[in-house]
C-alpha cells in the first residue's frame, strides 16, 4: 500500500456553462474540490426526518423484495408520504411499547394479590383499599402503629420473607405510619389487564409486520437520500468556485492515476485545465491505496489518523503488528478460534462493503496469528496439552518463563519502534533532517544490545562494543540533525545545540514507549492466568459433588470462560491499536493529514428526475 500521488487541477469554463459542467465533474467523481471563494451555502444534506425513517426500516430483521423502478409507483406514493408512514409506524410501535412495559409492570404488582374487583365506593361508606407489601419483621411495628391510629387492617398472605397486608381508610395513610410505599394495584382486574397486554403484543406483532411491508421502500429512500446528498454538494461546490465575468474557475486536486480521465473530460466539455505538482506550501490530502488482503490494516488506523500526504502509509506495518499484538494478548488458541468463527458469521454484513471486506480480512488473519500463538505456547481454554502428544511437541513456548518473556516483548517494541524511524527516515531522505530518526533507530538498538549483552542472552561484545558503540553514534545524529534551525550566528550555534539537547533528553520518552510493550506479555498472562483459574473452579466444584457438580462446574466454565473471552477481545482491540496509535505513529508520523474525498454522485437516480420525484 501507498499514499496516491496527485496533481492540482484548475478548470477553467464558461459561466453560463458552469452548472453543467460541475454536474459531469460530480458524475466524473475522481476529484477533491479546493473551494476558491469564502461564500458559505447552508444545506440540509439528510433531512432529520428522512434518516430516521430510514435507520428505523434498516433494523427491521426481515427485508422485502425492493422496488427499483420508482417511476411506476410515483403515483401511487411519494416519497414524503412513504417517509410519513414508516415514522408514524415507528411512534405506533413506541407507543405500543410504552403501554406493553406498563401493563408487564402493573401484572407484576397484581399479580401477587390474585384476582379480585373492587366493590362501588358508596358500598364501602367512602372507604379506600390501600395495599402494601412489607418484610415479614416489620409487621409488629405495623401492628401497634396501626391499633395507635385505630385503622382496620388485614393480613392477606404471608410468604417466607414478605407479608401482604390491606388497610382500610378514606384517606391514604401517612408515609411516616408505614416503613414501605404502597402497591399501585389500580381498579383494572387481573384478568382484564392480561387481556390488554395480549391487545398490545397484537398490535405490536402487527405494526412490526407493518414495517417489514415497508422495508420494500428501503432502496428508493436510500437513494433519495443519496440525490439529496448529491443536491448539497453541488450547491456547495458551485458556491466555492471563482467566477470572474462570463467565466468560472475550480480548482481540486486529481489523482495521478486518473489525469487521463480528467482530460478527456476537459476535451469533451470544451474546458480548459492546468495540471500542477504539489507545491510546498500546498497541504494536500491523503488517498489511501488500499488492497483487499492488507488494506484492512489502514482502515484500522483510519479510525485515529490519516498520515500527512507526503508521509508515508502505515497500514502494512499495523496489519501486521496489530495482529502479532492481538495474538500475543489473547494468548489461547480456542479463543482465537471462535473470535474467527464470529466472523465468519458475520461475513454477509462485512461484505457489503470494501472496507467491511477488508476489515474482515484483517480479523481472520488476527485470528490465524493467534491460533497458532495459542499453539505455540500450549493454551486451550486454559489448559496445556500433555506432554508427548501432537500438540504438547508444538508448545515450545513457556509463558511462564517471565524473563524470557519480557525479553520477547521489549525485543518486538523495539524493532516495532525502529521500523517506524526508519520509514520517517525514508520519507525524509533529500533532507538532512533523516540522520535524526536514523539516530534514534540506532540508540534504540544499541539500547537493547546491551540489556541483552548484559543478560548473557547475546555475546558479550554486544555489552561491550556494539550497544554503546550504537547508542553513542545515534546520539550524535540526534544531536546534530533534530533542529532545522539555520545557523547565521554564534547565538543560532548555541540555541541549535539546546535544541539537540532537548532531542537527546527525549531517550527517557523513549525507554518509556520501549516498556509499554511489556503490556504484550503482561495481558496475555493474565488472560491466560484467569482461564486457568476458571478451569481449576469447575474441577474442585465437580470433585466435591459429583453430581450436582456437573451442573455447577459447566456454568463456571461457561460464564467464566465468556467473561474471559470478552475481556481479551477488548485488550487485544485497544492495546493492540495502542500500541500502534500512540507509541508507533507517534515515532513515524510527524504530520497528520486528512482524508481525500471525492467529488462524486452517490445516487444511481437521474439528478433531474430525483429532485421532481422527490
Amino acid at each position: 500500500m501507498a499514499i496516491k500521488r496527485l496533481k492540482k487541477i484548475t478548470l477553467y469554463g464558461p459561466g453560463r456553462e458552469k452548472d453543467s459542467i460541475l454536474r459531469a465533474l460530480q458524475s466524473l467523481g475522481c476529484l477533491h474540490l479546493i473551494p476558491m471563494t469564502d461564500k458559505s451555502v447552508d444545506v440540509q444534506v439528510q433531512p432529520a426526518e428522512a434518516s430516521e425513517a430510514k435507520a428505523w426500516l434498516e433494523r427491521s430483521p426481515k427485508q422485502r423484495r425492493q422496488v427499483r423502478n420508482f417511476r411506476e409507483h410515483r403515483d401511487l406514493m411519494r416519497v414524503d408520504d412513504i417517509v410519513h408512514m414508516i415514522l408514524e409506524n415507528k411512534s405506533k410501535f413506541r407507543e405500543q411499547s410504552d403501554i406493553r412495559d406498563k401493563l408487564q409492570e402493573r401484572i407484576r404488582d397484581v399479580r401477587q394479590w390474585g384476582e379480585f374487583t373492587f366493590p362501588a365506593l358508596s358500598d364501602l361508606g367512602r372507604q379506600r383499599l390501600w395495599f402494601y407489601v412489607l418484610p415479614n419483621g416489620e409487621l409488629p411495628a405495623l401492628r401497634d402503629s396501626l391499633q395507635q391510629c385505630e385503622l382496620p387492617w388485614e393480613l392477606i398472605h404471608q410468604s417466607q420473607k414478605d407479608s401482604y397486608v390491606i388497610v382500610i381508610s378514606e384517606m391514604e395513610p401517612g408515609e411516616g405510619l408505614l416503613s414501605v410505599h404502597r402497591s399501585h394495584v389500580g381498579k383494572i382486574p387481573l384478568s382484564r389487564l392480561e387481556e390488554m397486554l395480549d391487545e398490545a403484543e397484537d398490535a405490536i406483532e402487527d405494526l412490526l409486520a407493518e414495517r417489514e411491508a415497508l422495508t420494500r421502500w428501503n432502496y428508493l429512500l436510500d437513494q433519495v437520500l443519496a440525490a439529496r446528498t448529491d443536491s448539497a454538494d453541488l450547491q456547495q461546490a458551485t458556491s466555492g468556485t471563482l467566477d470572474e465575468d462570463d467565466f468560472f474557475l475550480v480548482q481540486g486536486w486529481v489523482p495521478v492515476a486518473d489525469q487521463a480521465s480528467v482530460e478527456a473530460f476537459t476535451a469533451a466539455h470544451g474546458v480548459a485545465a492546468i495540471f500542477e505538482d504539489p507545491a510546498v506550501d500546498d497541504n494536500p490530502p491523503t488517498l489511501l491505496e488500499k488492497t483487499a488482503t492488507t488494506g484492512g490494516g489502514a482502515d484500522a488506523l483510519g479510525f485515529f489518523q490519516t498520515p500527512n500526504y507526503r508521509a508515508w502509509d502505515p497500514g502494512n506495518v499495523v496489519f501486521y503488528s496489530f495482529s502479532l499484538f492481538f495474538a500475543m494478548i489473547m494468548s489461547d488458541a480456542m479463543y482465537c478460534l471462535i473470535f474467527a468463527l464470529i466472523i465468519f458469521l458475520a461475513r454477509g454484513k462485512l461484505k457489503q462493503s470494501e472496507a467491511g471486506s477488508r476489515l474482515m480480512n484483517l480479523g481472520y488473519f488476527m485470528s490465524g496469528v493467534g491460533v497458532l500463538w495459542g499453539v505455540l505456547i500450549g493454551s486451550y481454554f486454559g489448559a496445556a496439552p500433555t506432554d508427548g502428544t501432537l500438540l504438547g511437541n508444538l508448545s515450545v513456548i513457556d509463558l511462564n518463563d517471565y524473563n524470557a518473556m519480557m525479553k520477547l516483548s521489549v525485543v518486538i517494541g523495539v524493532v516495532h519502534l525502529i521500523v517506524a524511524n526508519v520509514m520517517k527516515a525514508a520519507v525524509n531522505r533529500d533532507s538532512s533532517c533523516a540522520f535524526a530518526p536514523l539516530g534514534w533507530a540506532g540508540m534504540m538498538a544499541g539500547g537493547l544490545c546491551l540489556w541483552l549483552g548484559m543478560t548473557d542472552t547475546l555475546a558479550a561484545v554486544f555489552a561491550s562494543v556494539i550497544g554503546p558503540g550504537l547508542m553513542i553514534a545515534g546520539a550524535l545524529l540526534v544531536f546534530l540533525f533534530s533542529s532545522e534551525r539555520e545557523v547565521r550566528s554564534f547565538k543560532d550555534l548555541l540555541l541549535r545545540m539546546l535544541d539537540g539537547l532537548k532531542a537527546v533528553y527525549n531517550v527517557t520518552a523513549a525507554f518509556g514507549d520501549v516498556l509499554s510493550y511489556m503490556r504484550l506479555f503482561a495481558l496475555g498472562l493474565s488472560g491466560a492466568s484467569l482461564a486457568m483459574t476458571f478451569n481449576s473452579l469447575a474441577s474442585d466444584v465437580l470433585n466435591s459433588s459429583p453430581v450436582t457438580g456437573v451442573l455447577f462446574a459447566g456454568l463456571i466454565l461457561l460464564l467464566g470462560h465468556l467473561l474471559n473471552f470478552a475481556l481479551c477481545i477488548m485488550s487485544g482491540v485497544v492495546h493492540g491499536m495502542r500500541l500502534n496509535v500512540i507509541e508507533f505513529v507517534n515515532w513515524g508520523l510527524s504530520d497528520e493529514g486528512y482524508p481525500f474525498k471525492a467529488f462524486s454522485s452517490k445516487s444511481t437516480f437521474n439528478h433531474q428526475d430525483s429532485k421532481r420525484e422527490d
